[in-house]
Order: C-alpha cells, then structure tokens, then sequence
C-alpha cells in the first residue's frame, strides 16, 4: 500500500525520520508501526479524509513527557545528536519497542502500567498512540519475562499488544542509529510473522537476509568478543560439529569442560541461547559475516 502511495504522491511522501520540516506534512501511520507523511499543500480534503480511513493519523506525543523523556524523545525520534550529552549515562542500554495492534490505552494509564512490570525505574516514550519504548539502563534486564507481561497488559487494557526486545547495547551517539535500525527490524518481524508477540533478534536475524536489510546493527552482539577471535572460532566449530560438546571439545583439542565454560560465556555476554535453534542460527550466520568483513 505504501509503495502504492509512492508512486502516486512521488517526491510529497516522505517518512518521518526524512525530513526537518514536520510540520509541513500530514502524518499517518501503518499498521506495522511505520510513519509517512505526505505535503499539506498536494493534500485535498477528501484525499485527507480517505488516508485517515486507511491508516492512523500521527501526532507528536510530548506534552506528557519531562524534561528527561523529552530529551530522549528529541535525540531517538528527532535524531537530535546535540542532546546527547544530556541524556543519562549507563554502562548499557537496551530498548525495548511496543506496538499496540489493536485498542486504544489512556497515555499515562499505560506508561504506569509498563513501569509497574520493573522492579527499577525505566524512561518510557511514546512516538504515536500505537508505538511506545522503554529504555532500560540496567545491566541485570529483566527484559526475560516480558512473554508473560505481554499478556498481562493485553487482559488489562483490551488490546492487541506486540513488543520487541532490542539487543544491550553500549552507551554512546550511535544509539540513534541502533534505534532506527530495531524499529525497522521489528516492523520485518510484524510482515513476516504477524501471529507471534515478543520479538528478539534470534526471530528477525534471517529474515533481515530475505528483506535485503542491512545487518550493521543486527550483529552488535559479536562486539563483545572484537578482540577474542579465539572465542568466536571457538563457537563455529561448535556449530559444524552439530552442538555437540564432546565432539567439538575433541576437535579443539580442549577439555569438554572447558569447552562448556566458553560456551555458557558467550550465551551470558550475548543474551543469545544458542543451545535453541533460533539462536544457533542466528550466532552461526552472524559468525559468517563477521568473517566476511
């Protein structure tokens, strides 16, 4: 639909993170959480009424916000890079993206519901009525259990709820850039995959293959290890001897125990779980790359 739009509307559509000139624009949103905006000026009324049929009409969400959310808000949503310096520092940041589906929420009702489901304080967004992030800066997430949150808040609110858990990253003015690539690789999860809730990296890492995305910010995890390259062939031949220990141990010419070790080391500094599938997977191909470049 929205390549439809393209083609009619050409240079008068643009998406939100695009342009400077907001308030120019007329801002709706897709069901899959994605913002356009098409020129007030080629816009006619009954075009106007049509789109707000069609999609969600946009409008910023900051009157509700303190200083420290507008700052956030200014720097991830904006790209704002000069308020960086503002913002609180954190050994890691993680975020953490939820898109109503279905149903509409009171603002604050739903912003203290979220912070209730932390046992720490959390700074919480929202960028439309549908799409809300949290960003946690603990190093102990609690990021885990949010499968059984996810079903809490849709029981309270009545609405459809989805989420992604983005990766824990380090805190610097990259995190702009970390942020606009999750957004865009929770709305290829929400395509491809629209029946599951909780999204992480382990479900959208093959299908950001299959979208053409580009996979800078799908690997973060690896940087834990940039300077272990022992590590990593550690863990591929892991995998070429089919997750199983013994045989890797013996390959490697190491201990199985020791070998268990680096394996429970990565599966802590990553978050991944590699003895699942999805988790192999994605590990193995994100090895792959590594090594490509």
């Amino acid at each position: 639909m929205l390549e439809k739009l393209r083609t009619y509307y050409r240079n008068a559509l643009v998406e939100y993170e695009q342009v400077n000139e907001r308030d120019e624009y007329e801002w709706f949103s897709t069901e899959h959480g994605e913002l356009f905006g098409i020129k007030k000026e080629v816009l006619t009324p009954k075009e106007h009424a049509l789109l707000a049929t069609l999609f969600t009409p946009h409008e910023a969400f900051t009157t509700w916000m303190n200083k420290q959310q507008q700052t956030w808000y200014r720097f991830l949503i904006h790209g704002d890079e000069r308020v960086f310096d503002q913002l609180p520092t954190s050994t890691y940041t993680r975020f953490i993206y939820f898109y109503i589906q279905k149903g509409t929420v009171d603002t604050r009702d739903f912003m203290e519901a979220i912070q209730s489901l932390f046992p720490y304080d959390v700074t919480i967004i929202s960028e439309t009525e549908q799409q809300w992030i949290v960003i946690e800066q603990q190093e102990e997430s609690v990021a885990s259990t949010l499968h059984e949150w996810i079903d809490t808040l849709c029981s309270d609110f009545y609405i459809q709820l989805r989420a992604y858990i983005g990766q824990k990253c380090s805190h610097s003015v990259e995190l702009a850039r970390i942020f606009a690539a999750e957004k865009r690789y929770f709305h290829i999860g929400l395509k491809h995959t629209p029946a599951q809730r909780v999204y992480c990296i382990e479900d959208v890492f093959p299908l950001l293959f299959i979208s053409g995305e580009e996979m800078t910010y799908a690997t973060m995890f690896l940087q834990a290890f940039n300077q272990e390259h022992d590590m990593l062939r550690t863990m591929k031949t892991f995998f070429e001897c089919n997750l199983n220990v013994s045989l890797a141990a013996k390959k490697l010419h190491m201990h199985r125990n020791s070998l268990q070790y680096r394996i429970d080391k990565f599966i802590e500094k990553t978050g991944i779980d590699m003895k699942q599938f999805k988790g192999a997977l994605t590990v193995y191909l994100a090895i792959l790359l590594y090594e490509r470049h």
